[in-house]
């Protein structure tokens, strides 16, 4: 069976016939197409996400991203690296605006595809767009965490979420042999794509492929997304602690620094805060756990920085500690990391499957 003609299927398959009237750019003022046209034409020919969706649809909320549709090409980056054929059977979790699942079935000429979607309302509108453009995957309703096993096995599976836990579900409906593909990352730092391959035993493992940055699945977002980081998940900023460091907090920011640190610690959440004016290339970095916190400030040109902290735990410690970890093993980009599931969970690893990855604060020396 021959490849899939991505180039022809997206010629095919316009993106704007699956963009909903109102969607948000790069800042929180909606771009509504009836009252500019133009606007919203523009936006959705670039190559930019779009947010789709706010408040998971609830009316007047605080406005936070629930739903969005991706920039084309890292949707062609994904199809790519999912390596479907024609005749294939897949399952994707995350239906969205139903542009991903129209590009899978024009592609699946021999095939068949099944979407999934947890957002009844959002799965209707997919619905609609799909039958307007005479594209027929089979839209479900439902938790696509736990599969669909009425349309198992399946040769491959997609997601367009990002999960910090892959359920284990999903191998256990897919064909040995079979990929699954989703974006991953833990509530420090949010940057992988996981392309997995389902063993015979059932279990499934692989490595991370390539940086993407999702929505979270609903029910693995961190715990604090929702929330005002430093007066509410930090109700009193007021430290126990104060010291100095002579860490630089600029490359222990770097992304695949960021990404070791988060699989060290994936309990800890983090905030960056810019200066403004003159003080614009200063910035703060707040770290919390629910229990404790701390914060360090970068200033240019300083050699020690300050480090505020209250609580059980010496967080910054810790962040120091799973950086200076991820260096003695020669700095390992992302893409050296893995993880493998199995019935009891999922584990992370760094050069193999047989690398170790401590976790936790035990690891602070």
């Amino acid at each position: 069976m021959t490849a899939v003609n991505w180039d022809r299927v997206f010629a095919d398959t316009p993106r704007r016939s699956y963009i909903p009237a109102v969607v948000w750019a790069d800042d929180d003022d909606p771009i509504n197409r009836d009252k500019d046209p133009d606007a919203w034409a523009e936006a959705v020919a670039t190559d930019t996400p779009l947010v789709t969706q706010m408040d998971d649809g609830a009316e007047g909320g605080g406005l936070f991203p629930s739903s969005s549709a991706s920039m084309p090409s890292l949707v062609r980056l994904m199809l790519d690296q999912l390596d479907i054929r024609p005749d294939h059977r897949v399952l994707e979790v995350g239906t969205g605006t139903g542009w991903n699942a129209a590009l899978l079935a024009t592609a699946l000429t021999d095939g068949e595809v099944i979407t999934i979607e947890v957002d009844p309302a959002l799965a209707a509108q997919a619905k609609e767009n799909l039958i307007a453009c005479r594209a027929a995957p089979f839209v479900v309703v439902g938790d696509g965490l736990r599969g669909y096993p009425d349309g198992a096995p399946y040769d491959r599976l997609i997601a367009t979420m990002a999960v910090q836990h892959v359920p284990y579900e999903w191998p256990e409906q897919v064909k040995p042999g079979g990929v699954i593909l989703t974006p991953w990352g833990t509530a420090f730092h949010n940057s992988g794509l996981l392309r997995l391959v389902v063993n015979s035993d059932g279990t499934a493992s692989g490595p991370f492929v390539g940086s993407v940055n999702f929505m979270w699945a609903r029910s693995q977002r961190r715990r604090f997304d929702t929330r005002e980081f430093v007066g509410d998940v930090i109700p009193d900023p007021a430290p126990d602690r104060v010291r100095h460091t002579t860490t630089d907090p600029r490359p222990v920011r770097e992304e695949h620094a960021e990404f070791a640190i988060g699989l060290r610690l994936p309990d800890v959440e983090q905030r960056v805060y810019f200066g403004r004016g003159d003080a614009a290339d200063e910035y703060t970095q707040w770290l919390s756990d629910g229990l404790s916190w701390a914060s360090v400030d970068y200033v240019p040109g300083a050699d020690k920085f300050e480090v505020n902290e209250s609580g059980p735990r010496d967080l910054w410690a810790e962040i120091e500690a799973a950086y200076d970890a991820w260096r003695a093993q020669g700095e390992p980009a992302r893409e050296q990391h893995g993880v493998t599931v199995t019935p009891d969970g999922q584990r992370t690893w760094v050069n193999g499957p047989n690398g170790r990855v401590d976790v936790g604060p035990a690891s602070v020396a």
